[in-house]
């Protein structure tokens, strides 16, 4: 798995299934570099990473979603006869994985058997309430503080965060500048993740539906929209979980209550 689009943190060939993660905006394939060991081990976790990301931080960084999905794609088409998928996402990991699943789907590839949607509200309904792309610098900094997703200590390191800063605008414009196009409702099983917290509405959330055909599971967080570091436990384990339905793995299954929506 030699891409440097892929970030694969375990090498089992007995992992009988594979989930790819997709991060959010200004976050790098290092978010899941924790999740193997929160999993069972059956699954193994590739990361993406993106250029202007991580190792990848000195590579121009993409400005579209389209640009994002078309590299995924030929980074991990190869892949797909060895063994069954996944897709994770969070927030604009989110909007990267279903649009890539209705790529899948168009183009009669394989899809994954399962896409888990975090922290997103479903693209049509979103609302620009920051013109990130207008910002100056230093008015962009303050704003992604203010998000409490970027670790303190880049703040305090100028020359580090002068080098992340064009990866960082970028992911924030290419989300202020997609443009969701309809397409045919996507067949794939599907769990939204979203926090009791975070800012999204709950009609935001429930409208994943208007262009999913399968029944959508919806799981509740209590936490804001970084419930992926503050409640990383729950979350993991709810997708374990769910990975080991899709399976069919014997053994004891992990239960825990469903969260009902509001």
């Amino acid at each position: 798995m030699n891409n440097p689009w892929l970030v694969p943190f375990k090498s089992d060939a007995n992992a009988d299934h594979r989930l790819f993660c997709f991060p959010y905006a200004g976050g790098s394939a290092y978010v899941f570099r924790s999740w193997n060991q929160m999993l069972p081990p059956s699954f193994e976790v590739v990361a993406i990473q993106a250029p202007g990301t991580g190792k990848r931080l000195i590579e121009p960084p993409c400005m579209s979603v389209e640009e994002i999905v078309s590299g995924v794609l030929e980074a991990i088409g190869s892949l797909f006869g060895e063994k069954p998928f996944s897709f994770f996402g969070h927030s604009k990991g989110a909007l990267i994985a279903f649009e890539l699943a209705a790529k899948l789907q168009q183009r009669n590839m394989p899809q994954p058997k399962h896409l888990f949607l975090s922290a997103s509200p479903a693209p049509w309904t979103r609302i620009l309430r920051q013109d990130y792309a207008s910002l100056s610098d230093s008015e962009f900094i303050e704003r992604i503080k203010s998000l409490n997703g970027t670790p303190p200590g880049v703040f305090e390191e100028p020359e580090l965060l002068k080098l992340l800063l064009p990866g960082l605008r970028a992911d924030f414009t290419l989300c202020e500048r997609y443009s969701h196009r309809p397409t045919d409702m996507l067949r794939v099983p599907t769990t939204v993740f979203f926090g009791e917290y975070d800012q999204i509405e709950p009609h935001q959330v429930r409208a994943w539906q208007d262009a999913i055909a399968c029944e959508i599971r919806f799981e509740s967080i209590p936490g804001e929209h970084f419930f992926i570091h503050s409640h990383l436990e729950r979350l993991t384990m709810l997708v374990g979980r769910q990975l080991r339905r899709n399976s069919n793995l014997r053994g004891e299954i992990m239960t825990l209550p469903a969260m009902e929506f509001p």
